[in-house]
């Protein structure tokens, strides 16, 4: 199995995994919308949620990678490299998508382009552009956040741990259950800086448990996640549904750890060729998350093509394929053109 320089197989796999899992989250979340009956719109919903792992593997990657104390990363690194990476990204891809939605609206003119810059700044443009403010946030803390890290130990990792996860994910999950609010509080805004460290926890031994408990972890986790699914839509439980479709449900957590620590210990019994697959979707990763709803709305919205008219299920099942493949081949010879290599 041949390795790129400086490659961490299993986060490879990792965001490669992860990737597709978007392509089919958000696949199956946007052909939902065509469902004609109740079973075939709780399958694709239920399989929307049981995707919701993708985005906290790509956070705790993220985590494992930038929080390493041998990685130097000055701020000049920082905001040359990572920050202006997601900015130019976000600028680019905003004025993409509205001069498509201009087009597809047969609005043409100028304003198209101050509507792209328009969304950039307030956050209105496409739903799956969030993920680019995130990583901006993330960027702009991570010097604090190395600093954490850095004197972290066993003990200190398992607090800040737990804390986080009661705070951010149990306790909001809880005041939903129950209808009621919970005054307790820590002043984290959200729940990612716990998929953060949790990446680089797992990653450092901090958190070391046998590969049968991360296995348990994944199939408890899903088989609760896909009952609560079917049971939330079949009784109308928005409280249930609302929280499948948090990142914060702590079932979601738990399933995200499996995930990662299943993976990050079983790498190396793949395949060649998969593993040169999955290699290159890694290297494909980030501009297949930012193009694949291109193709995806392209299909579903303005051509109005309905997968429940050509075979259900299945049909979502080869549109998935189609648009991983498709997206894959467009990200991979943008990245060809000078320029546009450092962006995608």
């Amino acid at each position: 199995m041949k390795m790129r320089q400086n490659e961490i197989v299993y986060l490879t796999y990792l965001r490669a995994f992860s990737c597709l899992a978007v392509i089919v989250l958000h696949t199956f979340y946007a052909a939902s919308a065509y469902a004609t009956t109740t079973s075939h719109f709780a399958a694709s919903i239920t399989v929307r949620n049981l995707m919701m792992w993708a985005v906290p593997i790509f956070v705790m990657v993220s985590g494992t990678l930038l929080l390493e104390s041998s990685r130097n990363i000055t701020l000049r690194k920082l905001f040359g490299k990572y920050i202006l990476r997601m900015v130019l990204a976000l600028l680019v891809f905003s004025e993409l998508f509205a001069i498509y939605d201009g087009i597809a609206e047969k609005n043409f003119g100028i304003g198209m382009i101050f509507n792209g810059l328009r969304q950039a700044v307030t956050g209105t443009g496409w739903n799956h552009m969030w993920y680019l403010y995130l990583m901006i946030a993330i960027y702009l803390m991570l010097p604090f956040y190395r600093k954490i890290s850095a004197s972290l130990q066993k003990k200190d990792t398992w607090y800040l741990l737990i804390v986080l996860f009661v705070f951010q994910a149990f306790l909001p999950f809880l005041a939903s259950l129950i209808g009621e609010n919970i005054a307790f509080y820590i002043c984290v805004y959200s729940v990612y800086p716990l998929y953060l460290f949790l990446g680089y926890s797992i990653s450092k031994q901090f958190i070391a448990l046998p590969r049968w408990i991360y296995l348990l972890l994944i199939v408890l986790s899903s088989a609760l996640i896909g009952v609560l699914s079917v049971f939330s839509i079949l009784n109308q439980w928005d409280t249930i549904g609302n929280l499948l479709e948090n990142y914060a449900f702590p079932v979601i957590v738990l399933q995200s750890i499996g995930i990662f620590g299943l993976l990050m210990g079983g790498t190396k019994k793949i395949p060649s060729w998969i593993h040169k697959i999955l290699q290159q979707i890694d290297f494909c990763s980030f501009g297949i998350y930012l193009l694949h709803m291109l193709f995806l709305k392209l299909i579903l919205v303005t051509l109005q093509w309905n997968p429940y008219d050509h075979g259900g299920i299945l049909a979502n099942i080869g549109l998935t394929i189609f648009v991983a493949f498709a997206t894959f081949l467009c990200v991979w010879f943008l990245k060809k053109i000078p320029g546009l290599r450092s962006i995608l």
